[in-house]
């Protein structure tokens, strides 16, 4: 049951819950998809009618402008001295330009709401803030964006309304499917706790009470492909991926006999919920924040991807389609002319074969100090599978025809549509060492700067840089620790016989400025 708004703005919030997820705005947001930008929008004309005003346009294009997620509390903030903190969704950025229009102020019944919510989370003024995740998930709080790159085989229907440039030659290969790169942009947004969620355990088990700790997520993706620069710098920037989810704490428990571990629950739009859990990492004592001391390796084992499609079942039995090889201008690819992006060193053989790269590039010349690295999975195939449980669901379109009628997994005789099998992501949670040249200083107030850059396609972050105690401050160059998240996501695809590996990889920092005070 979701919370509900009646009419005096007042949040009814479910029965057994007292502390609902801040409330998600789906203003700005649009599902769109790359074969918009290939075949031309189509427009319905009696909408096109309806919303002609000129008013009603200028409304829509400030509504698009806001936050995908609306602070439960505005005024809220997490203290300074939290190490990497972007605030929670809403913190607030850089003060706006003189004469420039507050476009996100609320309106009567969203402060209503927003008042209630306050309290309901327990987000008063002058309290101390909910209590944090645990380790590894400590620095998922606030708001995140950053940039990334997405691989996906897509079923290719008998009739294809993809207009391509190039009528596709599959190469004696089946007709039955479409690669599609995009390199992304991306938000990921994490709530505040929810308070303290108890198990039952059975007596039969000698099982005693375990309480989790969860927290909401909203992950939103587009495509910033653009063919003319063979960059992601696509001026129109189309939806492509909503997903909203909660991740959890789950602590160590006697039966079944399961350490301390993590859970990830996400709802596709598509038609496809997952249940991905996996260990919680050891966590060092003598490091900052948890992690392992240095960078992640992307040339191990672990952290090599192949996208190659294999008969389902046989992962060793790799099946190389044209689509592969940037070469192959007339495959079903989209885009299909990657000789730009091959060029810019965006979209190569190597990394559509490894999407990993893209993650590899972009800490080039960083000072990674620590990592935190873990990974979740919804199950088999081993080795994946580190504890019992998880799983995907589907609905009956991509699970295809089965029958008699059953939740069990689909076979190759079943005809899935881009059943979603398998998902694993990895998470690697970087502490890196930042330059940033600050200016001479003669007050004390606070002031946002941004580091020094390497030559890599990471984001950049913001800092809110409090001045020492002795002032004036002359120029100079400070090491500032700043938080970094990267991922890397598969999931297995079966159709036509085969598992057709889709990933989605990524580099993220918060929005918001991260405090530092100078010494």
């Amino acid at each position: 049951m979701a919370s509900q708004i009646i009419g005096d703005g007042n949040v009814v919030p479910p029965l057994n819950i007292t502390a609902p997820a801040p409330l998600i705005d789906l203003r700005g947001f649009r599902w769109t998809t790359v074969d918009e930008e290939v075949n031309g929008a189509q427009v319905d004309q009696e909408a096109e009618e309806k919303s002609s005003s000129r008013d009603i346009s200028e409304h829509h294009e400030r509504r698009s402008q806001q936050p995908l997620v609306r602070a439960a509390a505005s005024s809220f903030q997490r203290p300074p001295f939290f190490p990497g903190s972007g605030g929670p969704p809403g913190f607030p950025g850089p003060p706006r330009p003189p004469g420039e229009a507050d476009t996100d102020a609320p309106t009567l019944q969203e402060d209503a709401t927003t008042t209630q919510l306050t309290e309901q989370l327990g987000l008063v003024h002058g309290l101390p803030p909910p209590a944090l995740p645990l380790f590894p998930l400590t620095q998922f709080q606030g708001a995140y964006a950053g940039n990334g790159f997405n691989t996906i085989f897509r079923p290719r229907p008998k009739v294809d309304s993809t207009r391509f440039p190039i009528t596709p030659n599959t190469g004696g290969f089946p007709d039955d499917n479409t690669l599609e790169l995009n390199l992304t942009t991306e938000q990921l947004t994490f709530g505040e706790t929810i308070g303290e969620i108890p198990n039952r355990g059975l007596s039969l088990n000698d099982q005693p009470d375990i309480t989790l700790g969860g927290f909401p997520y909203l992950q939103t993706i587009q495509d910033v492909t653009n063919t003319d620069t063979g960059k992601g710098d696509r001026p129109n920037p189309k939806g492509i991926h909503f997903e909203p989810g909660m991740w959890l704490n789950v602590p160590d428990s006697g039966s079944p006999a399961n350490k301390a571990s993590i859970s990830r629950m996400a709802c596709i739009p598509h038609g496809t919920t997952i249940n991905a859990q996996g260990l919680a990492p050891t966590k060092v004592q003598t490091t900052t924040r948890g992690g392992r001391e240095g960078p992640p390796s992307f040339d191990v084992p672990d952290n090599i991807l192949d996208i190659t499609p294999f008969p389902i079942g046989q992962p060793s039995n790799k099946i190389l389609f044209p689509s592969l090889q940037v070469k192959n201008k007339d495959s079903p690819r989209i885009p299909q002319n990657l000789d730009k992006f091959n060029q810019a060193g965006t979209i190569t053989d190597d990394i559509i074969k490894n999407p990993n790269l893209v993650l590899k590039n972009a800490i080039q010349g960083q000072t990674i100090t620590e990592t935190i690295a873990f990974e979740v999975s919804t199950g088999p195939p081993a080795p994946k599978a580190s504890m019992n449980g998880g799983g995907t669901a589907n609905i009956s379109f991509l699970a295809g025809t089965q029958s008699p009628i059953t939740t069990q997994a689909p076979s190759t005789n079943d005809k899935p549509n881009a059943h979603a099998a398998f998902m694993t992501s990895k998470f690697w949670i970087e502490t890196v060492a930042y330059q940033v040249n600050v200016p001479r200083l003669t007050t004390r107030d606070t002031i946002l700067l941004k580091p020094k850059m390497p030559n890599n396609t990471a984001p950049t972050p913001v800092f809110a840089i409090t001045p020492p105690a002795r002032l004036p401050s002359p120029p100079k160059t400070i090491t500032v620790p700043g938080v970094q998240i990267q991922y890397s996501q598969t999931v297995n695809l079966n159709f036509a016989t085969l598992a057709w590996p889709h990933v989605s990889v990524a580099t993220l920092v918060p929005t918001g400025p991260q405090p530092f005070k100078m010494t």
